[in-house]
């Protein structure tokens, strides 16, 4: 299950809002809600709890101000950064506020780029505006993550439908109209408000002082921004479904007149086409905290009404955080019972580690086994090298035993040293003669218990009569 955001647009006596559900992947309009105040209701408390209760449970709420008690004006400021444009926007809009700004709370949003100059749509409201609306809303049992404008957030919604060339958006409503020019690039270049609107006690028709202030409000706006290319007007609020307004509209204005319902925001928020054109501005709020590419709205929570309730702290879906939990769950057991299989595999090699080297090496570390084992070898075969024995080539008295064999009985010659290790056998003595060594040498050569063997040395001995030699064999 994901978030339930909950969009309220307050207009008048009238309170309308737009349901919808949003996951990691998806989101969709699930219901919409309109009420309007009744008779001996002294505010609009009552009718938002009667959207409360059908709506349920709300994980992030997001209201709109009335459009007439904003200040609203469009600044190119020379940073990029928010932090930055949070310090300079209230200075740069206090000239142009008929209070002080030490009593208003500035909200902005960017909207674009001009040469090196971000443009930034500041708006300023009066404090006790907004601690009356939430106070409102908080009577109605909503505690709003955002409270923005939602004829501006129409307007930027525009936008995202691709379509090009500059909008002229005349929002008409009960109380006023509210009247956005965004040129082709996307940018809301002017905007006003209008404390005119659509009187509901005369079936919805506008009257004539209405009706003068509003197509004159438009004309303006067009005039002072002559150079932009001529704009398509688009009608949206209750007035878009009021018989004979759009009529009227293109008749007053001499231009055709588009239906907010033309534009398809299916593929951004599901369920939204088949909604009601009076519910756009809701829908506009909504996309604020679409999943992907939200809107930059508005919002004039800041300061002491800066929003401190759990839809902030949950901010993330929750669907992808139990998944996420559950997936990091899965791998720790399947990490653990690895280790458990890997430690009892370990255990038992252990045992046969010791059960094998207990003989030799008694009670060691299996994990020192193998080293000592090596050590212990290689002790060994040094000290039978040093004995003159032969892993090899059996035992010393074996090579002996074997060149008693191979020498003849009586052979006139003395053996003064045998040296037997790995490469072979060494011999070291005394022959009467040349010849006698050369015997010697064809004798082991015979024997098949030696290999090459090599006269390495013969010469006369310091005694009188004697040879001495030294003569090398292998062992096969």
């Amino acid at each position: 299950m994901g978030q339930r955001i909950l969009a309220v647009d307050v207009s008048g006596d009238c309170v309308r809002a737009a349901l919808a559900d949003r996951t990691y992947k998806s989101f969709e309009v699930l219901a919409v809600y309109e009420q309007e105040r009744a008779a001996g209701e002294s505010d609009l408390s009552d009718a938002l709890s009667r959207i409360v209760g059908p709506a349920g449970r709300c994980d992030v709420v997001i209201s709109s101000l009335p459009g007439e008690y904003v200040a609203k004006r469009l600044l190119a400021l020379p940073f990029t950064d928010r932090r930055r444009l949070q310090q300079v926007v209230a200075f740069a809009l206090e000239e142009h506020l008929p209070f002080a700004v030490d009593d208003a709370v500035v909200a902005f949003a960017r909207v674009g780029r001009e040469s090196s100059n971000t443009l930034v749509v500041a708006a300023a409201v009066r404090r006790d505006i907004v601690r009356e609306h939430l106070a409102l809303l908080s009577r109605g049992g909503l505690d709003p993550k955002t409270v923005t404008l939602s004829a501006l957030a129409l307007a930027e919604m525009l936008t995202r439908d691709g379509s090009p060339g500059a909008h002229l958006v005349i929002d008409i409503e009960s109380a006023c109209t509210s009247i956005v020019l965004v040129d082709s690039e996307g940018t809301p270049r002017a905007m006003r408000t209008v404390g005119h609107g659509l009187d509901v006690h005369v079936n919805g028709a506008l009257r004539a002082p209405a009706t003068k202030a509003i197509f004159a409000a438009a004309r303006q706006t067009m005039l002072a921004h002559s150079e932009q290319e001529r704009p398509e007007l688009i009608l949206a609020g209750a007035a878009a479904e009021t018989p004979g307004m759009p009529d009227l509209v293109a008749r007053t204005l001499q231009m055709p007149v588009r239906d907010i319902g033309e534009f398809d925001y299916s593929t951004l928020i599901r369920g939204s086409a088949t909604i009601s054109r009076r519910f756009a501005g809701c829908i506009a709020m909504l996309m604020g905290e679409a999943p992907s590419s939200p809107l930059e709205l508005l919002n004039f929570r800041q300061g002491e009404f800066a929003f401190r309730g759990s839809g902030a702290a949950t901010a993330p879906l929750r669907t992808p955080a139990l998944l996420a939990g559950a997936a990091l769950v899965a791998g720790l057991v399947q990490f653990s019972l690895g280790v458990a299989v890997s430690m009892r595999q370990l255990h038992v090699l252990n045992k046969q580690i010791r059960t094998i080297t207990a003989p030799a090496l008694g009670q060691v570390d299996p994990a020192k086994a193998q080293t000592i084992l090596k050590a212990k070898l290689a002790d060994m075969t040094n000290r039978l090298r040093l004995m003159g024995g032969s892993l090899g080539h059996g035992s010393p008295l074996d090579v002996l035993e074997a060149l008693s064999r191979a020498l003849p009985p009586g052979l006139p010659a003395e053996i003064q040293m045998i040296q037997i290790d790995e490469a072979g056998m060494k011999l070291e003595g005394e022959a009467d003669s040349f010849t006698t060594v050369d015997q010697l040498k064809r004798a082991l050569e015979r024997d098949s218990d030696f290999g090459q063997v090599q006269l390495d040395h013969a010469a006369a001995s310091s005694e009188p009569g004697k040879v001495d030699f030294h003569l090398s064999a292998t062992l096969d």
